[in-house]
């Protein structure tokens, strides 16, 4: 699995965003974390998991979220979820920066 972080703002909650790609499912999914200490970071404020009918296999279906939610990520990070796909990445971890800075910590 590869997993895709961006350290963001969402209606001004700190919020981390986690996309990625699950290679054993063979899909895309998206997390939304609020991003600090306290009992609302336990849990995932949104999750794929959570809407199983959807097509998780396409990409598009990753970007029409981010609209939906109105969540902005740099292309680069969509870029680099779709490449994880076609290489079938896994066990991987990569820091986004809203400029599009990219850190992979496990490298």
């Amino acid at each position: 699995m590869s997993r895709h972080h961006l350290r963001t703002a969402v209606a001004g909650v700190p919020t981390l965003i986690v996309m990625g790609y699950d290679r054993p499912l063979n899909e895309y999914f998206l997390q939304l974390w609020v991003d600090g200490p306290g009992p609302d970071a336990d849990e995932p404020t949104y999750s794929s998991l959570d809407e199983p009918a959807a097509d998780w296999r396409d990409i598009g279906t990753v970007v029409r979220k981010l609209g939906e939610l109105g969540i902005q990520v740099p292309r680069s990070m969509i870029g680099a979820v779709v490449n994880d796909a076609a290489c079938r990445a896994g066990n991987r971890i990569v820091e986004h920066a809203p400029d599009g800075g990219v850190t992979e910590p496990s490298s």
